[in-house]
């Protein structure tokens, strides 16, 4: 009868820590996020932030063009440019795009120039596709401060059709403005 009772308290100490272990162990990790989780672009990026993305982490894949800002395409308000330390949110209304004008020039040495007027002496990045694959960050070069003005040479990735692309990142004023300049075959 001993032998029962000390079996049957055993049997029981051993569910009830095997239950109290299993009760105080983290929750499992959250399923990954998709831009359709988040009702703006602002809440989109702060998840996306505070996980550690950027444009060399693209956390959950929620940046789709490897630029450090997640679900541009999710409505206001808008986190505007995260580099600068927040943003505004222009009211709740989406900003006006940047004044950008950029294009390949082709050549003996291919080089991207353009001009911002609206993001004068600050970092616009250059986006690289190489044949089907995505956009990437390729460089990153400075507008003049005067008038905006850029340019920086530009390298095909092998023998393989190589796309080009201009970011300039939001600001409290204007959105995030992408121009697609054209590609080396």
């Amino acid at each position: 009868m001993l032998r029962k009772n000390l079996a049957s308290a055993l049997t029981l100490m051993f569910a009830l820590v095997m239950f109290v272990s299993l009760a105080s162990a983290s929750p499992a990790q959250a399923k990954d996020k998709n831009c359709s989780d988040f009702n703006s672009q602002a809440a989109a990026q702060q998840y996306f932030e505070s996980n550690g993305g950027g444009p060399n982490n693209n956390v959950d894949g929620l940046d789709a063009d490897g630029d450090g800002e997640a679900c541009e395409s999710n409505p206001c308000p808008c986190s505007g440019y995260s580099g600068g330390g927040g943003g505004g949110n222009n009211g709740g209304t989406k900003p006006k795009s940047h004044n950008l004008t950029a294009k390949l020039v082709r050549g003996g040495t291919a080089k991207v120039v353009g001009k911002v007027t609206t993001f004068k002496n600050h970092k616009v990045r250059v986006l690289r596709k190489v044949g089907a694959g995505p956009y990437k960050g390729y460089k990153s070069v400075k507008t003049g401060p005067k008038t905006g003005a850029f340019k920086t040479v530009v390298k095909k990735a092998g023998k393989k059709r190589t796309c080009f692309s201009v970011v300039v990142p939001g600001t409290k004023k204007y959105r995030k403005t992408t121009k697609n300049i054209g590609c080396i075959n």
